[in-house]
């Protein structure tokens, strides 16, 4: 399998969607890269929609429309949420690729993702799938930047980012994970410089840029480490370059592999608290 011919596809392909739902306010509700989407969400609408994990929604007493993103539509505490909110009359909205998932069929209306997959991948373009239905669907404007930059990543990368681009930063950490199966580390632009930044020593810090001064003043002290900005401002051009960067990483290392998919024991235990 040609994991990175597929990755670099699926970073060429149209990702915009089109939700056909207008929303001023609600709950965003998703774990992992759908999670991440709606951190970027959240910061983008200066925390007037509130994003959290399916499993901790269940505890929240939730009065506003929710969207439950799931692009397998299979996860099991989505679907249990979806019925717990119905049955109190919430509406749910869906956005999801598949039109038969357990979730679709719980939802008061869906959002069907045209992803297709050739094989199983991290996500990529499901990702960007996602957060541009949920753009759409907010009424943001996507950004249209495009920088043409590739990071050096390390083994041991630190991702920065304030407001909609913290969402990214979290999104990187999740997919080096599962590309590689290393650690690393993401957080917030001012919480960094408090107290994460004592780890960062020989580290690759990455800043996500989302054209303020206050990214650039810290980039240019740091001279102790590897840091680098993205030259970005919007969350859609941190993603991609995130993502090239990472396919970068892949040819470099010789690394034409996907770790979550050949660490079966972690895999097992991954899919049964998740399915």
């Amino acid at each position: 399998m040609d994991y990175i011919k597929l990755l670099e596809e699926e970073l060429n392909t149209n990702y915009q969607v089109d939700a056909h739902i207008q929303l001023d306010e609600a709950y965003i509700v998703g774990a992992g890269d759908s999670y991440a989407s709606g951190l970027v969400i959240e910061g983008k609408s200066k925390k007037k929609i509130t994003v959290l994990d399916p499993y901790e929604a269940l505890e929240v007493n939730i009065t506003k429309p929710t969207v439950i993103v799931s692009v397998s539509g299979k996860t099991r505490y989505n679907t249990i949420l979806a019925k717990k909110l119905k049955s109190k009359g919430v509406k749910v909205i869906g956005i999801t690729a598949n039109s038969e998932s357990p979730l679709a069929k719980e939802v008061n209306d869906v959002v069907i993702l045209p992803y297709q997959p050739k094989a199983k991948l991290p996500g990529f373009l499901s990702f960007l799938m996602s957060l541009s239905a949920l753009y759409s669907m907010f009424r943001f404007e996507e950004d249209r930047e495009r920088v043409n930059k590739v990071i050096n990543l390390d083994n041991n990368p630190f991702f920065i980012g304030k407001s909609e681009n913290y969402g990214v930063a979290y999104f990187s950490s999740l997919k080096m994970a599962e590309v590689f199966g290393i650690p690393s580390n993401y957080e917030r632009l001012e919480l960094f410089v408090h107290s994460p930044i004592f780890s960062s020593r020989n580290r690759n810090i990455i800043i996500l840029s989302s054209g303020g001064e206050r990214e650039n003043k810290l980039y240019k002290m740091i001279d102790f480490t590897m840091a680098e900005e993205t030259g970005c401002v919007g969350a859609f051009c941190n993603i991609r370059v995130i993502l090239s960067s990472i396919i970068y990483k892949m040819k470099r290392d010789n690394w034409n592999r996907i770790y979550f998919l050949e660490d079966e024991k972690i895999l097992n235990i991954s899919s049964e608290m998740i399915y």
